[in-house]
This record gives C-alpha cells, structure tokens and sequence, in this order.
C-alpha cells in the first residue's frame, strides 16, 4: 500500500484529499490503498455521536484561540490535533484484507501499542474506550469510518505535540482521565528501562506508518 507524507497541512486541506482519494477508490475497487500521514495546526473535530457536553470551549469560541472546528462523519465524538502528533488515515477496500471493523481497530490500535514499545514505553488497550493508554492517560486516539467498504480517517498517536489544544475538550468525554505524549511517557520512565535516549518525530512517523502498511500488507 503506498503511504504518502503530506507533512503539516490544515485539516480542511487533508479532508478533501481524503475525500477525493476514497471516492476515487469506491468507483474503481482494483486501485490500490493509500496512507496518508500528516501533521494538522491546533484543530478540534467533532464526530457523528455530536457529544458537545465533552468541549470546554464552544466551537464559535475556538477560532479567538487559533484553533480550527470540524464536524466530521467519523465515529466517536471530539477530538483533538496539533503539531508534534502523527495522524495517519488509511484509505482501502476493507474486505479485500479480511478486516471487520473491530479486528482493524485493533490492528490500529497493536500499530500504536508496538511503535511505543520500540522506546520502552508500555501502552495498553482499555477494555471499554478504544484508543491506547499509559496508565490513565490517552496517548492515541482511534476515529474511523467505513463508507462503501472504503476506510476513512484512522488515528492520532501523541509524540512531541504540546497537548495544549486538549485544554479545550474533556479528553474522551472521562474525567479524571489525562493525555500524554510519547516524549513525556520516555520521560517518566528509568533511566535503565529507555531503549532509544533521543525521541526523533519522523522516525516515529515512518515506523508507525510501515507498521501498520505491514500488518495491512501480511492480511491481502
């Protein structure tokens, strides 16, 4: 599956590449998936569950604070993107690599599990709210969207972002649940147990990205 870099882009920008690619993979099945990864400014989104009781600042407020709204057709409810956080949206025939939606969640959600354990970072699922945790904090977020048995949107996975922009929502929609970034999570670990002392975002960027194209690429 080819995987494409589109670096730091506005996430209105990314919605109608996303878009344009899903509509071109619904009408002709036989091309092939992509992955788009990419970096978004402070942005907001709201999916299809429209859980506005979970914003700490109303969406007509954010734009005052250089943040971006969206509402999107993604399951869950809101969500946040900054720069430092890898987003990924793989876009493909779900069927023709043996997926339901429960066993891609977790493909995504493995992906984001062994891309922090490469830093000695234990992540783990959490058997009621999707997405991956380090301890009580959220470190990757799962939104997806299956339309014509073509995936949309993916996950957003915290590595060097400042978690600023999570001061406007309730992460989750759980109190006294937090987030964490992946540079912090090495951070908090002893000194013995950090496998790799530098933390570079693109390297993480590529791994994670491969990891998931591979687990994709070995169910085809």
């Amino acid at each position: 599956m080819q995987i494409k870099y589109l670096g730091l882009l506005p996430y209105s920008d990314t919605l109608g590449i996303m878009e344009s690619i899903h509509s071109e993979i619904v009408n002709n099945p036989s091309q092939e998936g992509i992955i788009l990864v990419v970096q978004h400014p402070p942005t907001v989104t709201m999916g299809k569950r429209e859980l506005y009781t979970d914003m700490l600042v109303p969406p007509e407020q954010l734009k005052y604070k250089g943040v971006a709204f969206h509402k999107i057709d993604r399951g869950g409810s809101v969500t946040v993107h900054e720069p430092g956080q890898i987003v990924i949206y793989p876009i493909f025939q779900i069927h023709e690599y043996q997926q339901t939606v429960r066993s891609y969640v977790n493909l995504l959600e493995e992906a984001m599990i062994e891309t922090a354990a490469l830093y000695g970072v234990k992540v783990q699922r959490d058997e009621i709210n999707p997405g991956v945790w380090v301890g009580k904090n959220k470190i990757g977020a799962i939104g997806i969207r299956i339309k014509d048995k073509v995936t949309k949107h993916g996950i957003a996975f915290n590595v060097v972002n400042s978690l600023e922009t999570f001061s406007n929502i309730i992460p989750c929609g759980l109190l006294g649940r937090g987030v964490i970034n992946l540079q912090q999570a090495i951070k908090d670990l002893p000194t013995n147990n950090r496998k790799i002392p530098l933390l570079d975002y693109h390297d993480v960027e590529k791994y994670l990205a491969q990891t998931i194209n591979n687990k994709l690429t070995m169910l085809n």
